[in-house]
């Protein structure tokens, strides 16, 4: 940074600073310009780009020799600016931008992540990449590749947070790690693990009211926006920790009865008889009562079922969450009941309807809870998520004893023809989920 003439700093405001740079030039006020500049800044470090690709982001509307007539145009104001070394080309096709002659704070927080300098990485990050910038006429492909690139440096910074937080706490500053990992989760608001990991640190400490107020924002923000519930483990962990502040065991879980005891009816005292034979065969009155009393108490245990076992190839898939957009509901429906039905098909597998998932995710309760009610050994949840143009999808399979994540993949999706994207996610994953259930 100290040996380039040039720093363009496009990380929050966006700006360019250098100590030849002409405060009055009136080159660089173009706001496609700089878009331009910070392009070539952040897709040119590991070598040259062709310019047919380069004129179809920023110019697809013109034709292709007056695209190239504009690129040239603006590079040739580049170069006035910052100098004829800045913009490099090779031959007539391929253009760089001279890492030696600016310096970027984008491309330098990759590098600080990639080193593992993480204080640095996140001092880098003001704000959202070419933040308040609009250049008028660029291609949809221009503003898919910044919409991933906003993520992709995020992404990079919330890990930096995170990093410092594990820093802070290795060093005993609690109150440091917990204001590193605040801002993490401020970064990457939709990353429910995030909160959890929030959650957590703040209850280790010793701050159980700030863990549930994290909780109780989190919740409230997932029914007002998207009129969902936390996921299981997340309510789990909630439960976790309320039931700490009220000196309850963390490992014990409350205890429920099921079934009233039975009263007997207390008959008045009857007058001496005299005793008779008794087959051997026999079984005396009262036992034969009690008998049917516990034969009526196993088959409702089996019918709830508490006595009749859990398959251990058996599973529900649970509605997926819609995150970011409501109307998504219908593609996470969609790649439910494709899922459930692609399950199904494996008739090693035991598999729970659909209906059935959802009534028991309504009655709430955690992953156990859910798995209890369901009969299953385990469940799958996930997320479907938009962002430039395409979904994500992310899914999960939960054992329903204790929560624990055994399998996850994440599925990349045009957003078009939900049906056959729905169709397509459940034939990748099926398999995998099956594969995972039929294991040892």
């Amino acid at each position: 940074m100290d040996a380039t003439p040039f720093e363009l700093h496009i990380l929050g405001p966006t700006e360019l600073k250098g100590s030849r740079l002409d405060p009055d030039d009136a080159n660089l006020r173009q706001p496609k310009r700089i878009a331009l500049l910070s392009y070539l800044a952040l897709e040119t470090t590991d070598g040259f780009r062709r310019r047919d690709q380069i004129v179809g982001l920023f110019w697809p509307d013109l034709e292709q020799d007056a695209a190239r007539a504009q690129l040239r145009k603006a590079l040739f104001a580049l170069r006035e600016s910052l100098g004829p070394e800045a913009v490099i080309s090779r031959g007539e096709t391929e253009i760089r931008l001279d890492a030696n002659s600016v310096w970027c704070d984008a491309v330098a927080l990759g590098q600080h992540a990639k080193a593992l300098r993480w204080t640095e990485a996140l001092a880098l990050y003001r704000g959202e990449l070419l933040e308040g910038l609009y250049p008028e006429g660029v291609g949809q492909e221009f503003e898919e590749w910044l919409a991933d690139k906003r993520k992709a440096l995020r992404d990079q910074a919330a890990r930096a947070a995170w990093e410092c937080s594990r820093i802070e706490e290795e060093r005993g500053d609690r109150k440091a790690a917990a204001v590193m990992a605040r801002r993490a989760l401020g970064l990457t608001p939709d990353d429910e693990e995030g909160v959890r990991r929030l959650m957590a640190l703040l209850d280790q400490h010793g701050d159980r009211g700030g863990a549930l107020r994290v909780y109780s924002d989190w919740q409230v923000r997932l029914k007002a926006e998207y009129g969902v519930e936390p996921a299981p483990e997340t309510r789990k962990l909630a439960r976790k920790v309320q039931a700490a502040r009220k000196g309850e065991s963390h490992e014990t879980p409350p205890t429920q009865q099921f079934l009233a005891p039975v009263q007997l009816p207390v008959a008045p005292a009857a007058p001496p008889r005299q005793p008779r034979a008794t087959p051997r065969w026999a079984i005396p009155a009262g036992a034969a009562f009690l008998l049917v009393v516990a034969l009526g108490v196993v088959a409702v245990a089996r019918e709830t079922g508490r006595g009749g076992g859990t398959p251990p190839a058996s599973v529900a898939v649970l509605p997926l969450r819609a995150i970011g957009d409501p109307a998504l509901t219908s593609a996470a429906e969609g790649i439910a009941e494709e899922l459930t039905t692609a399950l199904v098909l494996d008739t090693g597998l035991t598999v729970r309807s659909m209906a059935r998932a959802r009534d028991a995710v309504a009655d709430g309760g955690d992953v156990d809870r859910i798995g209890w009610r369901l009969r299953v050994a385990y469940l799958v949840d996930g997320s479907v998520q938009r962002g430039a143009g395409r979904l994500r999808i992310n899914l999960r399979l939960v054992r329903s004893t204790d929560a624990m994540a055994v399998w996850a993949g994440s599925f990349d999706e045009e957003d078009g023809n939900l049906v056959a994207m729905a169709q397509r996610v459940a034939a990748a994953a099926a398999p995998a989920i099956a594969a995972r259930l039929s294991a040892p």
